[in-house]
């Protein structure tokens, strides 16, 4: 009896390591707590597609453990002008935040020169950048080698789709309207949106015709001079000026019933017929795992800058219809995201 009794303890004994091993295989890995709060800045040439980003950004540092007002706080800032912009780059760096997150060249460039003055500078990662070795920010795509990395956004690159997405929409088109910021701005992602929209409708046999503005200001102004008797479309290239007025761009392209092609999904909910580019949720999650890293001690100049891990085509119904356009259902079928019925 004593035998049986203590094989039965010895079992029971055996059963409850298991079971205490399996629950220590199945609980969840518990999130890192950062052991300060750590102040991170955001500096946005405009809003839009950007706070779609900086939103995303912000649930993905959730999921990684940094919880607004615990461990974290963000000191966030959509501005427009030059001299706004360069004064929230000082703003920062006299403030000396942990980490500085960046949208568009303009708003990148005031950034990445206050930090070149300091001793220790803060880390950089920007979001939606075209050309950040030709703008000087980094040495190379694989090894930036500097305070800075980030997500090279492709909206110069993709703007050869748009002018082919609306040759899709309106066989034999020939003339396409094309906001864009002035050549004196000197804003590189916008000349060489210029460039390749031009190549690509060379090629299509199509007439761009240029609308150049240096202000939002001038945006509202200039927008009505885009009518259905110059041209058949609109499109919009890597340009966060023509973006931060996209609205004034959206209104007129329905009221003269022009199909207007964009880049990022949430400018196509605002009304844009169709658009293709990059999906800014997942870019600001990709600069939260960016972020994490950094806070955790590895340098950004040894973070290789990525290129968007998704992409989207999006179409919006109700702006088809308002426009008095019918879709071919191929290209309906290729869309992922479909606004309206």
């Amino acid at each position: 009896m004593k035998k049986i009794i203590l094989g039965i303890a010895v079992l029971l004994v055996i059963i409850v390591g298991v079971f205490a091993i399996m629950r220590t295989q199945n609980r969840p890995t518990a999130l890192p707590t950062p052991s300060r709060v750590y102040h991170i800045g955001i500096l946005s040439r405009g809003r839009g597609l950007y706070e779609v980003a900086i939103k995303g950004f912000q649930d993905q540092m959730r999921e990684l453990g940094y919880v607004e007002g615990q461990n974290v706080t963000y000191d966030i800032r959509y501005l427009s002008t030059k001299e706004e912009l360069d004064a929230a780059a000082q703003d920062f760096v006299n403030a000396n935040v942990d980490l500085i997150n960046t949208y568009s060249t303009p708003a990148t460039r005031p950034v990445y020169e206050a930090t070149q003055k300091m001793s220790n500078p803060i880390p950089i990662i920007f979001g939606s950048l075209n050309y950040p070795v030709a703008s000087g920010f980094i040495k190379s795509v694989e090894q930036p080698g500097a305070n800075v990395t980030g997500i090279i956004s492709l909206s110069t690159e993709l703007t050869a789709k748009r002018i082919e997405l609306l040759a899709r929409i309106i066989p034999g088109i020939k003339k396409i309207a094309m906001p864009r910021g002035a050549v004196e701005l000197n804003d590189i992602a916008v000349n060489n949106s210029v460039t390749i929209a031009e190549q690509a409708a060379k090629n299509l046999g199509i007439e761009l015709v240029f609308f150049p503005v240096r202000t939002k200001e001038e945006i509202v102004s200039s927008a009505p001079n885009i009518t259905a008797q110059r041209v058949q479309g609109m499109i919009v290239g890597g340009d966060s000026l023509v973006w931060g007025g996209l609205d004034e761009y959206i209104k007129q392209a329905i009221k003269e019933k022009l199909p207007l092609a964009v880049f990022g999904t949430d400018q196509v909910k605002r009304g844009a017929l169709i658009g293709f580019g990059a999906d800014y949720t997942v870019m600001g999650q990709q600069i939260a795992v960016m972020s994490d890293k950094i806070i955790k001690g590895k340098k950004p100049g040894d973070i290789p800058v990525e290129t968007p891990k998704k992409l989207i085509l999006a179409i919006n119904l109700d702006t088809a219809r308002a426009i008095g356009i019918t879709l071919d259902p191929e290209l309906l079928k290729e869309a992922e995201v479909i606004i309206g019925k």
